[in-house]
């Protein structure tokens, strides 16, 4: 049997996806290393070309940097503000600052924020990081993290 701490319980989906993923990514380096013997090749062997011709250096950094970004203030600020934030961010990243794909990207971000925190948060129970905009609702009994 597993003993959960509610207050953390939040952090054993990411385990368990890590797992999975370190799970995969060890069956495709099998699978791509067994593929390179078979050819008379060596198991590991470096790619001629880690980029595509002309490889779009701010979006990649870009990624990188939000990624991080929302991992370090998501205690901090809490998971919904987050969300919307870094959601907005990354969609203005990938379509642009015109006036219309900011109106749209503002739209899904709160959208698509609200729905998972309330899903996880009110539907399922599961504790989602909170912060200083964390939200409780005595009087309906549910939190927006």
């Amino acid at each position: 049997m597993i003993n959960v701490v509610y207050s953390t319980e939040h952090w054993i989906v990411p385990r368990i996806v890590i797992c999975i993923l370190c799970i995969l990514l060890a069956a495709i380096i099998i699978t791509e290393g067994r593929a390179r013997v078979a050819k008379g090749e060596a198991f590991f062997s470096m790619p001629k070309k880690f980029f595509k011709d002309n490889p779009d250096f701010i979006k990649l950094f870009g990624t990188l940097v939000l990624f991080v970004g929302y991992i370090v203030t998501l205690d901090i600020i809490g998971f919904t503000l987050t969300s919307i934030i870094f959601v907005f961010l990354f969609n203005i990243l990938y379509a642009g600052t015109s006036p219309k794909s900011i109106g749209i990207s503002l739209l899904i971000a709160v959208v698509a924020s609200l729905i998972v925190s309330i899903a996880f948060g009110v539907f399922f129970k599961i504790t989602l990081p909170n912060g200083m905009f964390t939200i409780t609702f005595v009087n309906q009994g549910f939190t927006i993290y």
